[in-house]
């Protein structure tokens, strides 16, 4: 999708950040370490090279459904919480992508703006602001839970997603 190697850099590093929160997860929910595996595969499969122009859509629709998997009937909120918030925003940020669809024709007037999405649209800042409510919420949550419940559990989480939230940094530029 992205063919820059600081890109590269950055998305691997949210790799690792959606798989950080797996190292200490000997008390979070089995649906947690999937939807973290899942975030690990799509940042993965973006930097593949030759991955069909459309991967990126169904990678959101999946994590997207994976947010509402995982804040099922035995949802913990110290883990499931967070996670459900990377899952939505990264899915969010996957259908904001920028597609490697053809260039438009000379004649065809070309508006300005940013442009992402399989629909074609502009959608000029929305990415960025995706990102910034993800931060914003990610703190919110850490600052939310507290102290004595901070163990490595919720420190870890919050690590994961700092390190996918600068891994998904390059879809919102």
């Amino acid at each position: 999708m992205f063919e820059i190697p600081a890109v590269h850099a950055a998305m691997l590093v949210g790799a690792v950040g959606a798989i950080v929160p797996m190292w200490r997860a000997h008390g979070t929910d089995c649906r947690v370490r999937i939807a973290h595996g899942a975030m690990a595969v799509s940042m993965v499969a973006m930097m593949i090279p030759g991955v069909p122009a459309g991967i990126h859509l169904l990678g959101g629709a999946v994590l997207i459904a994976l947010a509402v998997f995982v804040t099922g009937e035995t949802m913990h909120r110290r883990t499931a919480v967070p996670c459900a918030v990377d899952l939505t925003a990264m899915g969010v940020l996957l259908f904001l992508a920028p597609t490697s669809a053809p260039a438009p024709a000379a004649s065809a007037p070309v508006p300005s703006g940013h442009h992402h999405g399989g629909a074609g649209f502009s959608t000029g800042l929305l990415p960025l602001l995706v990102l910034v409510c993800w931060a914003l919420l990610t703190l919110h949550l850490f600052r939310s839970t507290p102290r004595r419940e901070r163990r490595s559990g919720v420190r870890t989480a919050a690590a994961g997603s700092a390190l996918m939230i600068l891994g998904m940094a390059p879809m919102a530029v």
